[in-house]
Order: C-alpha cells, then structure tokens, then sequence
C-alpha cells in the first residue's frame, strides 16, 4: 500500500484516538509521518511504532509559537508538507450553558479554534503544490449542541475558517476540507484506541451508531490522496446518517 509514498505528511493530537488512526494509517500507505501532540512521551512511542521515518513533535495548538515550530521541523526534516490533518481538540465538561463560564469557553476557543487557525496559518507557506489540509470539526459544527455551547460554537468556527481560507491555499495549489464526525469511540469520551484492520474489514457502522476512529481516519486519507482532486472547500459529514433526519423524541418544554 503507497498512496502516499514519499509524502510528508503532519498529524496532529496524534497521541489518541482519530490522529492515532490515521497517523498509523498514513504511514501504512507509504508516508513518512510527523506525529504531533501535547503529549510527547505517547507520541514518541507512536512514531517509534509506525516507523518508516516518523517524527514526533510535541505541541501546544493554541501556542502560536508552538505552530510555527512544528511545521519548521517537518520542513527542516521533509523539504515541506504534502499533507496535514489538523485533528487535535479538546472536548471537556458536557454540563450545558449554566455549567458553562468564561474559562471553559475561552478554552474551547483556544484549542478548538484558534488552535485551527494557527495550524492553517503556519502551513500556508510549507504546503508543497498538489497537497492537501483536512481539519477535524464536528456535526456539532453543524447543529447546535446544547451540552457544550462552547464546543459547539467552536467547532462552527472551524467550518467557516477552512471554508475562508480555500482561497489561499488553492492559490498554491493546495486543498482544504473539513470533517464532521458524528460520535466516535475515542478515549476523548472515555472509550479505548482500537486497533487498525485492513480498510476492506471495517465494519458498517448501524443507523446513528457509534464508529470508530479508523472510520474518520480514512475519510482524512481519502480527502488527502489525489482521488478527491475535485473536492475543495467544504465540510464533509461521517456520522451513520445522525444528522440527516429527524430523530423522534419527546417534546421539549
């Protein structure tokens, strides 16, 4: 498998759940993976495991400086990035608006969103001609979530960020789409990494049942290889059809 063989390719929050997947995925099909995470110890195991080159890089998102440096080292190390899946996020207290300050709010911006931003911005200029960004939203990102205003709110903000800056990068010859999974079993919602099958074994996933982290991970590897050479600039739902009807409920106050 060489989809992407002799790419560059950066993941970030890499250490867990849907950048592991992919991290792992990416490097299966050939690429030499820069795997970045606040947690360095985890993904310096991931990159000793994947192999093939691997780096790991430890990163704050919501660092700007930390940014910079991250994409300076793949570049130091690959010449440039044909790839990037800007994953990392935080998900936190899922209490409401009344459980919801000021702290957690600007936490959610500053990982969530300007986190993205400062990700898309130091990429800019790194991205080589006929690469591609994925960034991870969220059909939150979609709807109103009413657990978590501040989450929710973020993740729109993503979707009109990547949206915005389509421009930019196809100015460079660069692509930019957003992911919008549905619930997912990751370790952000208390559940465990599974492991990585042949694609040609991952199961259907039920009418609005859970997927797994390797279900988005491939979407993220689709939307980055040159068979989705058409598609630019929007956002891209994975999510066992949650959001394409109505679910029946009871009536709300």
């Amino acid at each position: 498998m060489t989809m992407f063989a002799g790419k560059a390719v950066l993941v970030t929050g890499a250490a867990s759940g849907i950048g592991k997947a992919a991290a792992i995925r990416f490097a299966q099909e050939g690429a030499r993976v820069f795997a970045a995470d606040l947690n360095a110890e985890v993904v310096r195991q991931l990159a000793g495991d994947i192999a093939n080159g691997a780096v790991a890089i430890e990163v704050d998102v919501a660092s700007a400086a930390a940014n910079e440096a991250m994409v300076a080292a793949a570049v130091h190390a690959a010449g440039g990035v044909d790839v990037a899946f800007l994953n990392a996020g935080y998900l936190g207290p899922m209490d409401g608006l009344e459980a919801t300050d000021e702290a957690l709010f600007d936490r959610h911006v500053a990982i969530n969103l300007k986190g993205v931003f400062l990700g898309i911005k130091s990429l800019l200029p790194a991205m080589r001609p006929g690469g591609a960004v994925v960034v991870t939203s969220s059909t939150a990102g979609l709807l109103g979530l009413h657990e978590s205003p501040a989450y929710s709110a973020a993740k729109h903000g993503v979707i009109g960020l990547v949206k915005s800056c389509t421009p930019a990068f196809a100015a460079r010859g660069v692509r930019i789409n957003a992911i919008c999974p549905g619930a997912v079993a990751t370790p952000m919602i208390g559940g465990e990494d599974s492991g990585i099958v042949a694609p040609a074994d991952l199961q259907r996933v039920a009418l609005r049942d859970m997927g797994s982290a390797q279900h988005v991970a491939e979407l993220a590897l689709w939307l980055a290889s040159p068979a989705a050479g058409y598609v630019n600039g929007q956002a891209h739902i994975a999510d066992a059809a949650l959001l394409s009807t109505f679910v029946p409920s009871e009536p709300g106050p």
